[in-house]
């Protein structure tokens, strides 16, 4: 989460803390006491923890960010440009001042004008791309003594759009309506995941009409008219983040939050949904998955005492076979749609930069170490993990070399 996913009363103003991931503290029990002692709901931390940490680590590369101001989207010779000799084959989405732009081939694109979208997701097919947008509301809850304590909600909205940018459509509209507007209320919504029918896995607190307690993996129809929770164990109230489907659309992989002093004990789960089955995969510390086209790999980000890096696993054993970073600076990975290349992000500054591994894999098995690119020139946002989808978007006309 970030800043402009908080609940807060509407005297208070707060800053989240400098992070790469959706990992801002929502209000605590304290904040939503009432003066009389009356506790109203608690807003659950699900996602927060191993973020939180990712944040700690990766500070020092990044004590300038703040979320709230958009990144610049400009450069002196008049606009963001794709690095000479770089081609990208299909389309990378990825976040720069709160917007969507895509790169395909050697040309840029912006897809949205938002200031707020996040949390991408393509469809298997390459043709839809799927975000969170947020935007401000006034509700409130019942105080002890009767009154209402008005809040300024940040309200999630999943949608999906072209993946040439337009024809936007809300899937699943976040506001709760109260008995009365100033009763309004929200929840938290993170990290759509598609599968090949059209189901949308996403970390969240929804539950039909209502808000459950914890920010758990749960699956919504295509139209966005249903919800349903999987049977799957969480710790209260840390919950889970970052769910992703296996190619096959047999297990859903997703990761377990909880809570260790000094370290992350966040780790990444299998859910077998035909035996409703889980599995353990890998050690403490790893987030992020994302399954290789083939199930054969997982790449994830691993939280050590260095700070963050991408990593290979394989999706049997959870060996990590491959580092594609040690610098403890980078994070968010995304297959390409053939598996060969991996996307991920880097601490460039107090932004980010958007980077490609190319690797291949040895007869022995273990994948070759990378040959790293960064194919663009300005830097990119460093809280929105970029998607890579298999359709080519190149524009007509491609931007000129710089």
């Amino acid at each position: 989460m970030t800043e402009k996913r908080s609940l807060r009363p509407l005297q208070r103003s707060r800053r989240a803390a400098p992070q790469p991931f959706h990992g801002a503290k929502p209000p605590t029990n304290r904040d939503l006491m009432s003066r009389d002692g009356a506790q109203r709901r608690s807003l659950s931390p699900a996602p927060i923890i191993a973020t939180l940490l990712l944040i700690l680590l990766a500070a020092g590369s990044l004590v300038g960010l703040s979320l709230s101001t958009p990144a610049s989207s400009e450069n002196p010779e008049g606009g963001p440009e794709v690095t000479e000799g770089v081609t990208v084959d299909g389309t990378i989405a990825f976040g720069r001042g709160g917007s969507i732009w895509s790169v395909s081939g050697t040309g840029l694109r912006q897809l949205t004008t938002s200031t707020t979208d996040a949390e991408l997701a393509w469809s298997t097919d390459g043709v839809w791309l799927y975000a969170i947008r947020h935007r401000t509301e006034i509700g409130g809850r019942f105080l002890g003594n009767g009154s209402v304590q008005k809040y300024e909600m940040k309200v999630p909205t999943l949608l999906r759009l072209s993946a040439y940018g337009g024809n936007e459509e809300v899937i699943f509209d976040g506001l709760i309506l109260g008995s009365r507007p100033a009763l309004n209320w929200s929840g938290f919504m993170y990290g759509p995941a598609l599968a090949s029918d059209g189901r949308i896995a996403v970390a969240t607190d929804y539950r039909g009409t209502g808000i459950g307690t914890d920010v758990v993996v749960r699956i919504l129809s295509a139209d966005g008219s249903a919800i349903s929770t999987p049977p799957l164990p969480h710790i209260a109230p840390f919950g889970h983040q970052d769910p992703v489907w296996s190619p096959d659309g047999s297990a859903i992989y997703y990761v377990q939050n909880g809570l260790s002093e000094g370290t992350s004990s966040s780790r990444i789960i299998r859910y077998n949904i035909a035996k409703k089955s889980t599995t353990r995969i890998g050690e403490k510390g790893m987030v992020q998955p994302a399954i290789s086209p083939d199930g054969r790999w997982i790449a994830a980000t691993r939280i050590s005492a260095r700070g963050t890096d991408v990593v290979i696993m394989n999706s049997t054993t959870g060996e990590v076979m491959l580092e594609i970073t040690r610098t403890g600076k980078s994070w968010a990975p995304a297959w390409s749609p053939s598996g060969s290349q991996l996307a991920y992000l880097s601490a460039n500054g107090s932004q980010a930069s958007l980077n490609l591994a190319s690797f291949s894999v040895a007869p022995s098995g273990i994948p070759n170490p990378p040959v790293i690119v960064t194919p663009l020139r300005d830097p990119v946002d460093p809280n929105v993990r970029p998607a890579w989808g298999s359709l080519n978007t190149a524009p007509a006309t491609e931007s000129p070399a710089p």
